[in-house]
Formats: C-alpha cells, sequence, structure tokens
C-alpha cells in the first residue's frame, strides 16, 4: 500500500502483515541509512491508517485515492439535416439584409422547438407569419477527426428570445473559419456574424452567448486554436455591454494583435449593413483604428470610451453583495490592493472572502501565489467552505456538495507552486499566461515577505520597493487585473491600554511606498475581547470606488466556513447558505426580454 510522510508529502511504499491492529516493520525513511536496517522501529496501525517512526520521528498516513474526476461531458446535439426556412423567416432576414444565400451557406433553418421563455412546449401561434424558429447550428471541423461534428445548436424565436442546448460545449459560431485564417473580425451575435459574411467577409465568428454572459468557457477551451491569428478585429455592439465583450477580448487576445472596429454611428453591423448597405460594412473594417501605442494617448482615438463614460457615467466599481462593505469600497481591475493586519487578525481569511464573492457576484477567476496558505488543500479546504457554507468534512458536506465545489475551484481559482523560482518577475510571467488561456482577473500574492527580492547592488530599501510595487501596477493596468498585495506591519508599540493598534499601510516595514503606490490600501483588525473584526480601508485612490473610513466596517466571524458578515447577534442567525446553488441562467433570458402573442415581428 502507499502511505504518504505527512511533513515531506513524500510517497512511501509498505507491505503490513495485518489488516487491523498494529504493523511492527522497517521505516521506509531511515531504515536504509542505519546499522540495525532491520530494526523494526517503525508502527503502523492499520485501523487508523497513521504510522510513526520511534527512531527518526517521522509521522505517515494513508494516501486516500479520491475518485477521478472526468474531463466534462458536453451534450451531443442531434443534426437534423434541414435546409429549408419558412416563408416568414426568408422575408424576416431580407428584411435585415441578409440573403438566402448566406443562409444556405451557414446552413440555417426553420423548425418548431421548445423555448424557455413561455414556459410551455408549443409551435407560434397561427396568426404570427412564419410560425417556427430560426436555428442557428454551429458545426465544428477537427482536423483530427473526419467529417463535421456538430457541438452546438442556437434557437431564436420572436422578440428575440434564445435557446441552446442544455449541457452542450459553447463555441464561436462560424468556428469551422478559424483554421484557415490569418485575420479574424469578432463579433458580438450571430446576425452581426451574418451581416459580414453578407458584405464577402468569410473569416468572421461570433460569441455564442452575447455581450453579458460571463461564461467565457468557449475562450479557454480553444484559445490554443487562434495562436496562429495574426490580427483580430474586434467587431463589439456600441453599448456597456458591447464595450465590456470589447474589452475582454482585448486583454485575452492581447492589443498588440487588435483593431477596433466602430459603427459609423450604429449600433451594430446588421444595423449598418440595412442603412448603408455592404460597402459601407467593408469601409468599418478597411477603417478599423489600432490600439493606442503604448506610452503614448491619443484622445482622439478614446473618444468612444470617453463618450461612453459621458453616457452611461463613471463607472462604480464591482459590488460584493455585503451593503456595509460595498457602501465604502468597491472593486475594479487595473488596480494594486496592498492587505496589512497583525499576524493572526485574519487578513488572508477576509481576502480569501473578498475574491470568493468577486466569483460568486461577477465571475472573477482567481490566480494565488500563496505560500502561507500551502499545502494547496488547506487552501482549497477554505475556499470550499465559504462557498458551500459547511464545514469541509464529510459529516457536514454532502458527497453532491463536494463535488460541485470541486468542479466550481476548479474553473475559478488556480494556484502557483510557491517554491518554483518564487521572485516578481517569475510570477508576473505565468499570471501573463493565466490571464491569456484562463481569464484571471485577480491575482494574490500572500505575503510580500515570501518572495525572492532582487534588490539593486546601490538600491535603497525605499527604492526597491517603490519599483517592486510600480512592476505589480503596471501589470495590473496592462492586462486588466486586480492584484491584492498582502504585506506585513513592522512591529508596533502597544497602546496604554496594553493592546496594538490597527496598522496603517505607512507601518508596513520597508517604505511609505506602500501607501503612495496603492490604488487601494486595507487594514484588517481583530477584537478579540469582543469577537469582532474590522474591515478598514485606510485608502481609495478613485472617490468613484468608495472612500477611507477610520473606523472601518465591523463585521463577525463565522467559524463554521469562514465567512465574514455584519454582527446578527448569536452564532445560529449567521449565513450558512450555499452560494452556489444553481441559478437561471441568463443566456436564455437576454436582457430579461419577454415575448407576447401578437407583438411585433416574429424574429
Amino acid at each position: 500500500m502507499i502511505i504518504v510522510e505527512t511533513k515531506t508529502q513524500k510517497l512511501y511504499e509498505i507491505s503490513p502483515a495485518r489488516s487491523h491492529g498494529e504493523n511492527y516493520m522497517t521505516c521506509p525513511v531511515c531504515s536504509e541509512t542505519r546499522k540495525k536496517k532491520r530494526d523494526k522501529c517503525f508502527v503502523w496501525n492499520a485501523d487508523k491508517g497513521v504510522g510513526h517512526c520511534c527512531h527518526c520521528d517521522a509521522t505517515f498516513s494513508s494516501r486516500t485515492q479520491l475518485t477521478s474526476r472526468q474531463s466534462k461531458d458536453y451534450a451531443v446535439p442531434v443534426w437534423k439535416n434541414k435546409t429549408g426556412l419558412t416563408d416568414g423567416a426568408v422575408k424576416w432576414f431580407e428584411g435585415r439584409m441578409i440573403s438566402q444565400a448566406t443562409l444556405r451557406e451557414m446552413r440555417i433553418y426553420s423548425d418548431k422547438e421548445w423555448m424557455p421563455q413561455y414556459g410551455r412546449e408549443k409551435s407560434l401561434p397561427t396568426n404570427i407569419a412564419g410560425s417556427g424558429y430560426v436555428v442557428f447550428a454551429v458545426a465544428m471541423t477537427l482536423s483530427r477527426f473526419v467529417g463535421d461534428r456538430l457541438v452546438n445548436i442556437k434557437y431564436r424565436g420572436p422578440q428575440k428570445s434564445f435557446r441552446m442546448v442544455k449541457g452542450a460545449e459553447l463555441i464561436f459560431y462560424n468556428f469551422d473559419c478559424i483554421a484557415a485564417s490569418k485575420e479574424l473580425i469578432v463579433c458580438e451575435g450571430e446576425m452581426d456574424a451574418l451581416s459580414f459574411i453578407e458584405a464577402g467577409y468569410k473569416n468572421v465568428v461570433s460569441v455564442p452567448n452575447g455581450a453579458g454572459a460571463t461564461d467565457l468557457t468557449y475562450f479557454d477551451n480553444y484559445v490554443d486554436n487562434l495562436g496562429h491569428i495574426e490580427r483580430f478585429y474586434i467587431a463589439a455592439d456600441f453599448d456597456e455591454a458591447g464595450l465590456k465583450l470589447r474589452n475582454e477580448l482585448v486583454r485575452r487576445l492581447g492589443s498588440e494583435k487588435c483593431l477596433i472596429v466602430t459603427y459609423k454611428g450604429r449600433k451594430d453591423a446588421n444595423e449598418l449593413l440595412i442603412a448603408e448597405g455592404g460597402l459601407a460594412v467593408r469601409e468599418v473594417i478597411e477603417g478599423a483604428q489600432e490600439i493606442p501605442i503604448q506610452g503614448y494617448i491619443n484622445l482622439s482615438e478614446r473618444y468612444d470610451d470617453i463618450f461612453a463614460m459621458y453616457r452611461h457615467g463613471l463607472p462604480e466599481g464591482n459590488r460584493t453583495g455585503i451593503a456595509e462593505i460595498d457602501e465604502v469600497i468597491r472593486w475594479e481591475v487595473s488596480q494594486l490592493a496592498v492587505w496589512t493586519g497583525i499576524p493572526s487578525h485574519g487578513k488572508s481569511e477576509m481576502l480569501d472572502m473578498v475574491t470568493v464573492l468577486l466569483a460568486v457576484c461577477h465571475d472573477w477567476k482567481t490566480l494565488f501565489f500563496s505560500p502561507e496558505n500551502y499545502p494547496i488543500q488547506s487552501h482549497y479546504a477554505k475556499i470550499a467552505e465559504k462557498l458551500i457554507g459547511k464545514s469541509f468534512k464529510q459529516s457536514d458536506m454532502s458527497r453532491e456538495e463536494f463535488d460541485r465545489v470541486f468542479d466550481y475551484i476548479g474553473d475559478h481559482f488556480f494556484w502557483l507552486d510557491p517554491y518554483e523560482e518564487p521572485t516578481l518577475e517569475n510570477i508576473l510571467g505565468r499570471a501573463k499566461q493565466f490571464v491569456q488561456r484562463r481569464g484571471i482577473k485577480q491575482l494574490v500574492i500572500d505575503p510580500f515577505n515570501s518572495l525572492e527580492h532582487k534588490r539593486d547592488r546601490n538600491e535603497t530599501g525605499s527604492e526597491y520597493v517603490g519599483r517592486f510595487l510600480d512592476e505589480l501596477s503596471r501589470f495590473a493596468k496592462r492586462y486588466g487585473v486586480l492584484v491584492h498585495l498582502v504585506a506585513h506591519p513592522t512591529k508596533l508599540e502597544k497602546l496604554s491600554s496594553g493592546i496594538y493598534p490597527p496598522p496603517t499601510l505607512y507601518d508596513i516595514s520597508g517604505s511609505a511606498n506602500f501607501y503612495n503606490k496603492a490604488d487601494y490600501g486595507l487594514t484588517v483588525y481583530r477584537d478579540f475581547v469582543n469577537h469582532r473584526t474590522k474591515l478598514i480601508p485606510t485608502k481609495v485612490r478613485f472617490k468613484n470606488f468608495g472612500h477611507p473610513v477610520s473606523e472601518g466596517v465591523l463585521l463577525q466571524y463565522n467559524p463554521r466556513n469562514g465567512r465574514y458578515q455584519v454582527p446578527q447577534g448569536g452564532i445560529n442567525l449567521l449565513d450558512n447558505s450555499d452560494w452556489l446553488q444553481p441559478q437561471q441562467q441568463q443566456a436564455d433570458f437576454p436582457n430579461g426580454e419577454t415575448w407576447t402573442p401578437g407583438s411585433g415581428l416574429p424574429f
């Protein structure tokens, strides 16, 4: 059998004679190095699954082989091999300037399909011309297979009602064109893709679930298929959701490869096609603008962004769902947050909860460099407890909950090996890969003193810290990542009451640059007498993201799951709910739109 030495995590093989009780054996660690090699200094308790060597003091436990987790199995839709469209559907497409030739080429057909927006399996009312549904079929060809493999089908019904095959894989619409393209147009919806195809372009794809969707598994799964593309034309809609999608695609694909498409004041490609024809669509591709050169800001090239801010207001940052915290601090990417606090006051615990809340509320993914939370199993357990709301043990958390949180954490949280060259350069280099391949929005470095620092010979401590923090800030802004840095304070002087005061960023060992360079400054301070913890925002650089509060936000710790919340009184009133309870898929209900019989056009 295989056992593990608890300190080194090394594996050893032993052959106990008895399946119950104690076995006296030679030690797998030290016996080979001893003169008395046959001395049975090792005791293995088969009932408890633990062992101990009385000579080298090594301790062991049995290695539990977890049930292997298979890669996700996707549902496979059935291709009906239909080619026809109803007269009503053809007429509707003609009104959108999409020809039958394009519809045939893209294998679009009409069918009757159940739509969840209406809550019943029923074809469209007979008073709606051309009853039925338009089907956007995604056929993907993979080089290691012969022939087409259908991956997903998207149904479009009246008034922009949508449905995709439940459990099927998300993938770019018109994925097949990628392999043969050096340049690629990426747009927000299938109608925009059809508009570009109608204008003569074949190298165009659409995201599968709209601009507002946060599920980017289609990007994570197929990022390697995009490696040969030399230029991307990002053609998102000119609205708030479209701008967010555009920025995320640029962040993931790399600004040096991206050109931005604008629509001459129109909302999207189809609106432009209807109003001005295919030549105008070609002109916006030919006139696409490069991302501004790094280090140079041309206001004319930022007009769309500035106008959008004027139109929609300054961004307010992302909320955690805890009103008292959201009142004073709201989180945004491209920022540097510096955390401090007295040892054992819960800095890492509080930071973990913030990353979890931003994952649950906004689908943000997080990469950890956290040697103090090593081994990873221990840190994983703390994350799982916060998500499920229960202690990480079989008697409290069910197997179904374990499996569900296992899948969620695997998709949203990632860990760097803390012993793999722990320099800032190496950490940021690996983090860049996670931005491109997994779309992380948060990077946690916990703590500052765990890194291998490379201070120049003639560099003062303050100069080095300033350079270090500048590197973090540049990374945050270039890749659109919220960087969290945990740094310990210097030794504090006790107050006359005999307790330590809450530290600030100025109290961190090394330099006042921790305050000067940070966008967010946060202190975690625990009141052991009253069993309360304060989250104190000591700095918020931009007023639209919050403001400092000297007294902080008073929170109560939940020992069952590691969450913090506004004090509720007794421990039985604390939040132990499951934050991963299945939610309604937003893709089925775009923009909350509904349809009523007799309203508007059929599609």
